[in-house]
């Protein structure tokens, strides 16, 4: 029985991320406080692939890059490197979150990507 909340959770997790919407990186740094936790799909460009780092040292997980759309840059973690190169266009659908704290490190306009695509 203790495993049915966990379904439950997972299961609406993944539900959250089916139902990303398009939405234009302006749009997220205009107004961050109406997607605060949103599914949200991106489209940029990627730059600036690094590993995540605590006091400048890499950590076993994750990956940042800078999605750039125009004049606007977000920050996007994933778990996995992506398969594409800097400086390719990519698709990016996540959660966006306006603040994070990464490993100590302040983060804005952040999305944690559930799925990144060339593109």
């Amino acid at each position: 029985m203790r495993c049915v909340p966990l379904v439950l959770i997972a299961l609406a997790t993944l539900a959250g991320a089916a139902e990303a919407e398009e939405t234009a990186a302006l749009d997220l740094v205009r107004n961050p406080n109406a997607y605060v936790n949103r599914y949200v799909t991106v489209r940029g460009t990627m730059m600036n692939l690094r590993p995540e780092t605590t006091g400048g040292i890499p950590g076993p997980t994750g990956i940042l890059f800078d999605l750039v759309a125009g004049p606007v840059f977000l920050v996007v973690r994933a778990m996995v490197p992506p398969p594409c190169q800097p400086g390719a266009p990519v698709v990016v659908e996540g959660r966006f979150i306006p603040t994070a704290m990464i490993r100590q490190q302040p983060h804005t306009n952040l999305i944690e990507a559930t799925l990144v695509r060339c593109g």
